[in-house]
């Protein structure tokens, strides 16, 4: 289909057809799943080709989706989550540029994606012979979505961004291996650009990293796995939403207050290496 530039075909049934590429979604064949299945959906997304009802059942189905063996580590099914909630992600995109959606419904779906990152158990990310799962990298992306749709209030904002550092920091978690600390951090950059945010809310952000969830020190988490795999991830985050901010063409507002408030905490957390 990326041949003919993804057009629905002259023989097809714009219905029919999604539902069958939606049932490709879980396939693990990389090439039915992510070049035609998931390159098709979003393009016919982006491209306003859904109804409003239309539209708003896809999102149903994908947030369904999100359960469907949830808890499960390792298995198959994960390709299904992984690639609905790409998928919510588009939908709430295309919505962000002329609101329809009611505010009731993304509130719902907003919060079943913040469960779904929270509650990922497989941290895979390229699966030899399957290509890509990269759930958390996924997510991101969607949560990245709902940070920037205008119908996203203040309360929102600040669910996503600490539902990312619930994810960030989570306890035994594996080491980031494909850029998850980006994908993550480029989330949370959507949602400090939004005006909503303020300064203080910010530093009070940062500080949910400041050490372990279960307690402890940083420092003492350094010394013996599985809390010292957190400790990498968190510098890694911390590291790319430092950077982030100044590669950016459209840098947030409180861009020195963003970087001013990671380095102190990466400066706080650190281990000696850099003259602590």
């Amino acid at each position: 289909m990326r041949q003919n530039g993804y057009a629905l075909p002259d023989w097809g049934d714009l219905q029919n057809l999604t539902a069958e590429l939606v049932g490709i979604l879980g396939s693990t064949d990389p090439v039915l799943r992510d070049e035609i299945a998931y390159a098709t959906l979003a393009t016919w997304v982006g491209e306003g080709r859904y109804s409003q009802d239309a539209l708003q059942a896809l999102g149903e189905r994908m947030v369904r989706n999100l359960e469907v063996g949830l808890g499960e580590e390792g298995t198959d099914t994960v390709f299904l989550r992984a690639f609905s909630v790409l998928i919510l992600g588009e939908v709430v995109a295309i919505d962000a540029k002329q609101p329809q959606l009611p505010p009731v419904l993304l509130d719902d779906w907003r919060g079943r994606a913040i469960a779904y990152l929270l509650a990922e158990q497989d941290e895979r990310g390229f699966v030899p012979g399957r290509g890509w799962a990269h759930a958390a990298a996924h997510t991101a992306d969607c949560l990245g979505a709902f940070a920037a749709h205008p119908r996203t209030t203040a309360e929102g904002l600040l669910d996503l961004l600490h539902a990312v550092a619930g994810r960030v920091l989570r306890p035994g978690t594996q080491v980031f291996l494909h850029e998850e600390d980006e994908r993550l951090a480029f989330a949370c950059l959507a949602m400090l650009r939004r005006p909503e945010i303020s300064q203080g809310e910010i530093s009070a952000w940062c500080a949910l990293f400041s050490g372990p969830q279960l307690g402890g020190t940083w420092r003492a988490a350094a010394a013996a796995e599985p809390k010292a795999r957190t400790y990498l991830n968190v510098k890694a985050f911390l590291r790319s939403l430092y950077l982030q901010p100044r590669w950016c063409a459209d840098p947030p507002r409180l861009r020195d207050a963003i970087e001013e408030c990671v380095l102190g905490t990466l400066r706080a957390i650190g281990t000696g290496l850099y003259g602590q």
